[in-house]
């Protein structure tokens, strides 16, 4: 009798220590099962706020290059350039004294020394509005610019552009001269900016960055 009793409780405790350990490693499975879970959705979270903040770094990149873009392309527009290769100053812009009738009078532009042989260049991207002969300037190329800025220049020999051209900073458009009322071989360079539909003329040397 007492054997069997050994033998029934050697065996239920045998079982009941099983079951508890079966029991013990489904509940670790379960809590690894679950903090691995866990980690697939933190990481997944991680994941999507990285690919949302890789986004707006990505969106706000091309932002600031659109916004680059267009500044390139306002400086290219406007009159910034040189018209010719060397440039030497004969005659200031303002007020200066006519040689011939010893009267001061306004000069609304730049003159630079040159002859027959030089070219003279765009000083920025445009579209040629102005291409013909005009009275007291001669020949004559009118550029019109981004942001209401146009170039004039004037006395030339030849012309390399018709009107509604567009050209770039640096392209030939036509070779100095004498003509119109002009006393020697040189460019008649002006600047103006058109606003509320006048067109204000500045000086040129302000613009003209070598």
């Amino acid at each position: 009798m007492l054997n069997k009793l050994k033998y029934y409780y050697c065996h239920n405790y045998l079982y009941a220590t099983v079951f508890v350990l079966l029991g013990y490693m489904a509940f670790q499975y379960h809590c690894q099962h679950q903090n691995l879970t866990n980690s697939i959705k933190t990481y997944d979270e991680s994941l999507k706020l990285y690919q949302n903040k890789l986004d707006e770094v990505i969106e706000h990149h091309n932002e600031i290059f659109n916004v680059c873009d267009s500044l390139i392309h306002i400086m290219d527009s406007l009159p910034l350039g040189s018209p010719l290769d060397t440039l030497v100053i004969s005659s200031n812009f303002g007020s200066r004294k006519n040689k011939l009738t010893q009267k001061w009078e306004y000069h609304p532009g730049t003159d630079f020394i040159a002859d027959w042989r030089d070219t003279v260049y765009a000083t920025g991207h445009g579209i040629i509005e102005v291409s013909h002969y005009n009275s007291g300037y001669g020949r004559t190329i009118v550029i019109g610019h981004g942001s209401g800025y146009k170039s004039r220049y004037a006395h030339l020999t030849r012309y390399f552009v018709k009107k509604g051209d567009a050209v770039k900073r640096g392209d030939p458009i036509g070779i100095a001269g004498n003509t119109g009322n002009s006393r020697g071989y040189h460019l008649h360079y002006e600047v103006m900016r058109t606003n509320q539909g006048f067109n204000r003329i500045t000086d040129p040397k302000n613009y003209i960055i070598l």
